[in-house]
């Protein structure tokens, strides 16, 4: 959509990528920054491509009235994107209006109808327009049972969740302190978990090098897995239950099935590498056929390992 606004434009604008500057909403005292589910974004800011338009000195403050709970509230959007609208002679100026979106900010205690919403701002008399109707509506928090734990995982590669310094959605003010990603394949140490009222998955909270990261949501971490080079050799089963897979399932990878284990039955497979998970007994093991690999299976499939 944006694309589309830069041709004919050489004279005005100079298209190039910067990073958005990082602005903290502005509500009424007593309302913070909460990263709250998908929908929120879980982020205070956004990066975005914008135009730069040209002489101008500084970007613009879009900031409109916004419904929050029972109450109107003007919020600045820390992070949007958008490009010059042209005049009616069809010419875009440094002092054109701009139209884009927004990305709706978190707030404290509160989540949006939507992600993000489009906007016009008009440069002559400074103010913004929703083009799409944005509100937030009041989270209530659970309640939380917790229970002290003494465990060590590892963070999966690619986590899908974030660190925070409270369990999201109990009574707690919950901030996002690190993103998962950042500590993707390591290991940490976990001396508590939470579980919310209505839940059976857990929270941990977790430290790395001794240093508490936070809490964050069990799927994103996994047990820890040894590996072992070997050589060996072994049968599948006549009627396994497991099939192949790319790496060790439950791993800090994500796994693909490359086979069902049916397809190799009372076939025989060399193996050069085996897994245990910490806490199981039974490894995994890394099998060939006639020098090909075919993936990772659960020994118990196989059998006559030697």
């Amino acid at each position: 959509m944006i694309s589309k606004l830069y041709r004919n434009m050489e004279e005005f604008i100079v298209r190039k990528k910067l990073r958005v500057k990082k602005l903290m909403v502005t509500v009424m005292a007593g309302i913070s920054m909460l990263g709250v589910g998908v929908v929120a974004g879980n982020l205070s800011s956004y990066e975005v491509n914008q135009p730069v338009i040209a002489h101008a000195d500084s970007y613009p403050t879009i900031h409109a009235k916004v419904l929050v709970g029972n109450k109107m509230r003007d919020i600045t959007f820390g992070s949007w994107g958008a490009s010059p609208v042209p005049n009616s002679k069809g010419v875009v100026t440094r002092n054109s209006n701009l139209k884009g979106f927004v990305n709706s900010p978190n707030i404290s205690g509160y989540k949006p109808n939507v992600g993000w919403v489009n906007f016009y701002y008009t440069t002559s008399t400074k103010t913004t327009k929703l083009l799409n109707k944005l509100y937030y509506t009041k989270i209530k928090g659970v309640a939380v049972t917790y229970k002290t734990q003494k465990l060590t995982k590892q963070v999966k590669l690619a986590p899908g969740h974030d660190f925070y310094n409270h369990i999201p959605g109990s009574k707690y003010t919950a901030k996002r302190l690190h993103y998962g990603r950042t500590y993707a394949g390591k290991t940490i140490t976990i001396d508590e978990q939470g579980i919310k009222k209505g839940m059976k998955t857990p929270y941990y909270r977790c430290y790395y090098k001794g240093k508490e990261i936070g809490w964050i949501y069990y799927s994103a971490v996994v047990n820890s897995v040894k590996y072992t080079k070997i050589k060996k050799t072994a049968t599948v089963i006549s009627n396994p239950k497991n099939d192949f897979y790319n790496h060790v399932t439950s791993s800090i990878y994500a796994t693909k099935r490359l086979h069902y284990g049916k397809t190799y039955k009372n076939k025989k497979v060399t193996i050069n590498d085996k897994a245990v998970r910490v806490g199981t007994k039974t490894p995994y093991y890394r099998c060939y056929i006639n020098g090909k690999e075919i993936g990772w299976i659960y020994g118990g499939a196989l059998k006559n390992i030697k």
